[in-house]
């Protein structure tokens, strides 16, 4: 009898082993627990992440479309200029007023334009969270725009342009948009030009506020929220704000492709800046010109530009590679500055490396390294609730699904170095790199700028 029952446990524990293993598998912990969440009835969603070990939340949006390349020309810096002072006073609040609530209760809240989007950020203690998300509904949907602080946000934008006419640096990067997208809002200051951003007035702020919609919102969350209350939040904050009609976007091509300009200054160093085309979010190949560029420019110190121009040479303190992607165009910069008698030398070195990345494999020490440093930086991110929040929100401005952060390590890992000679050779091309010079350098033949475009 005691033989037969034996028999009988071990049959069960047997049937039970296989299970067991997919139910950990089933089980595998998440990178980012994240919560889809939705309130119905202004079809408004946010992603969620708790964490009640704090009593912090942290809030990201964006309006997705609805940054400074919608700025007229004549009017540009609007969307940076609404950003500067819809928390200068709201509601029946005062600037002053307002922006002492904040302070006196811990309320971190500001707003931001880049050349795609329009965006804000809160951070409140658990115990403030009711005053914080009554300060951001009012700073959302009943923006005051006063003379006084829209007069002193507008010197205060003034005053940075000024003062930017003397970073070398600003020049380059402001040549740069002026010639990659020429003929495109990109092209366009969105910081403003000192006589545009005096024709901006309060109305055209309020003008401007009419235009951000809440079906372009984007929302990350992280903190010591659960969704139930969230879902009430976003309804609450949001669902006043109107519906818009969204812009379609489409990829714009670069312009002045194989061109070099320079802005002669009489300065000991020339500052480089070089762009060609890159590659967008959605291509296949991403992950592969992801580690591509690590290895060519991006991790700084270890990598090839840094080793060949800076380690071997000592033509430079720094020269870094790296992707910048917009809803409308991607490109693949370098930056750099040497003296001017190495100017010459230091584009060829480049140019060598460019033909050195589509010509020989990278080796396995680069390419491991590459993919352990990029997995495992990520973790390192996100020590906070609003570093958290804004990974939400660009995940989604990006359209990842919710789970990407949990395939991410694995697609990384599954990159071959065959994959990445394949993408350099697609990928680079130095014969589109346009090239800004900032300085005074020797033997280069090129356009010469004699003024900053979009600044006056």
């Amino acid at each position: 009898m005691r033989d037969k029952n034996y028999i009988k446990f071990l049959l069960i524990i047997f049937c039970l082993l296989p299970f067991s293993t997919f139910a950990k598998e089933l089980q595998k912990p998440k990178f980012l627990d994240i919560q889809v969440v939705k309130d119905e009835k202004s079809n408004i969603t946010a992603w969620l992440v708790e964490d009640h070990s704090i009593p912090v939340i942290a809030m990201s949006f964006s309006f997705r479309g609805a940054g400074a390349k919608n700025d007229p020309i004549d009017k540009q810096g609007l969307a940076r200029l609404t950003s500067n002072t819809m928390d200068e006073g709201a509601g029946d609040l005062t600037s002053q007023e307002f922006q002492k609530t904040l302070r006196d209760m811990s309320i971190s809240l500001s707003f931001s334009a880049s050349r795609d989007n329009f965006s804000g950020a809160l951070k409140t203690l658990s115990q403030n969270k009711e005053k914080a998300f009554e300060l951001l509904k009012l700073a959302l949907t009943k923006p005051r725009f006063d003379e006084e602080p829209v007069g002193r946000m507008r010197d205060s934008n003034k005053s940075r342009i000024k003062s930017s006419l003397s970073n070398p640096r600003w020049i380059a990067a402001r040549i740069q948009n002026d010639r990659l997208f020429e003929g495109h809002p990109y092209a366009m200051n969105s910081g403003g030009t000192l006589s545009s951003l005096d024709k901006i007035t309060s109305d055209d702020l309020r003008k401007f506020h009419k235009t951000l919609g809440k079906n372009q919102l984007v929302i990350g969350v992280a903190g010591d929220i659960n969704a139930k209350e969230l879902k009430k939040i976003i309804n609450y904050i949001f669902s006043d704000l109107p519906d818009v009609k969204i812009k379609e976007t489409k990829k714009y091509p670069l312009q002045n492709a194989g061109k070099t300009y320079i802005y002669k200054r009489d300065i000991p160093q020339s500052i480089i800046a070089m762009a060609q085309k890159g590659i967008s979010r959605d291509s296949k190949d991403y992950y592969a010109a992801t580690l591509m560029n690590f290895i060519l420019g991006e991790s700084g110190f270890g990598s090839r530009l840094m080793e060949e121009i800076r380690e071997k040479r000592g033509l430079t303190y720094g020269i870094y590679s790296y992707f910048r992607r917009y809803d409308e165009a991607d490109t693949l910069n370098v930056s750099t500055s040497t003296v001017n008698k190495n100017v010459k030398e230091m584009i060829s070195l480049i140019y060598k490396e460019w033909d050195k990345m589509k010509s020989e494999p990278v080796s396995k020490e680069e390419i491991n390294d590459a993919k352990s440093y990029i997995i495992g930086s990520l973790p390192l991110s996100l020590t906070s609730t609003d570093s958290i929040a804004g990974i939400l929100l660009s995940l989604q401005l990006e359209h990842l699904p919710v789970d990407y952060l949990d395939m991410r390590a694995e697609k990384i890992n599954s990159v071959t170095i065959d994959d990445i000679l394949s993408v350099s050779k697609r990928i680079l091309d130095k014969n589109s790199i346009t090239t800004v010079i900032v300085g005074a350098p020797k033997g280069i033949k090129a356009e010469v700028i004699t003024d900053i475009p979009n600044v006056e």
